[in-house]
């Protein structure tokens, strides 16, 4: 159960033994992509902006190694952050994860005018399920994100998740 513990996620708070990842594991990687649909308001109006994400997050030794990129057609980006699990966070740090009291494992993002709030929970024969929430901040009617084709921030008014995949796999 060394992987779980890596988490700080005990048995008795996953419910099955089958849900935590192979024992004597001392590292494995949780797989999760989404893909999302966004409506651009400025500087340009671009409707239905189809963006696919990936993210690939490595747990060892209490902490977590987060590798993402995301493409919308001909465009791509990546990104990396290295954390560890539990520690105390600035509450300006764009992205930071940590395990919750009922053993999921929570991505908290905190964009310029609406946060992201991801989940992750385990599931029996190392399987799991990640779900998305996206709110904006109060006094906010439009998403702020950085465009994947130039770098600049732009405005959406509407910005929806449509699917999810997760997986957990030993790391290479």
């Amino acid at each position: 159960m060394r992987a779980a513990s890596l988490l700080g996620i005990t048995i008795a708070a996953l419910g099955s033994p089958a849900a935590a990842p192979a024992p004597g594991a001392d590292q494995f990687v949780i797989d999760l992509t989404y893909d999302s649909v966004m409506d651009m308001v400025r500087p340009e109006v671009h409707p239905d902006i189809h963006v696919h994400h990936n993210l690939h997050i490595t747990v060892a030794n209490g902490g977590a190694v987060e590798k993402r990129n995301r493409n919308t057609k001909q465009y791509f980006d990546k990104n990396a952050m290295a954390q560890v699990l539990e520690s105390e966070g600035d509450d300006t740090t764009y992205a930071s994860w940590h395990t919750a009291p009922d053993g999921t494992l929570v991505r908290e993002e905190n964009d310029p005018q609406s946060t992201r709030t991801m989940t992750v929970t385990l599931l029996p024969d190392n399987t799991c399920r990640l779900d998305i929430v996206d709110r904006l901040k109060p006094g906010f009617t439009e998403y702020e994100f950085l465009r994947i084709s130039s770098h600049t921030m732009g405005f959406f008014s509407t910005y929806r998740v449509v699917s999810t995949t997760c997986r957990i796999r030993p790391a290479a």
